[in-house]
């Protein structure tokens, strides 16, 4: 049985890869979307990278949305 966590895990997923391409999601979108301001969300999204269920994530998919973490991290933000 896949609880809610492991449901909003993906969800976040899927938003960070679709919205990869265009810097990342917008703060408006963030907190509608799942109630997490964007370090919330970026400590989230780490979260989710370190853990199992990264494995079933594409590696390339992966790399990329490591080093979009990274940048965030040291004040990429916009």
């Amino acid at each position: 049985m896949i609880n809610d966590s492991a449901i909003e895990d993906a969800q976040i997923l899927e938003f960070a890869r679709r919205w990869l391409p265009y810097g990342g999601g917008h703060t408006g979108d963030l907190l509608v979307e799942f109630g997490l301001t964007p370090d919330g969300y970026i400590s989230r999204l780490r979260r989710i990278l370190d853990g199992p269920a990264v494995h079933q994530i594409d590696p390339q998919l992966r790399v990329r949305l490591r080093e979009y973490v990274i940048k965030q991290t040291r004040g990429g933000r916009r």
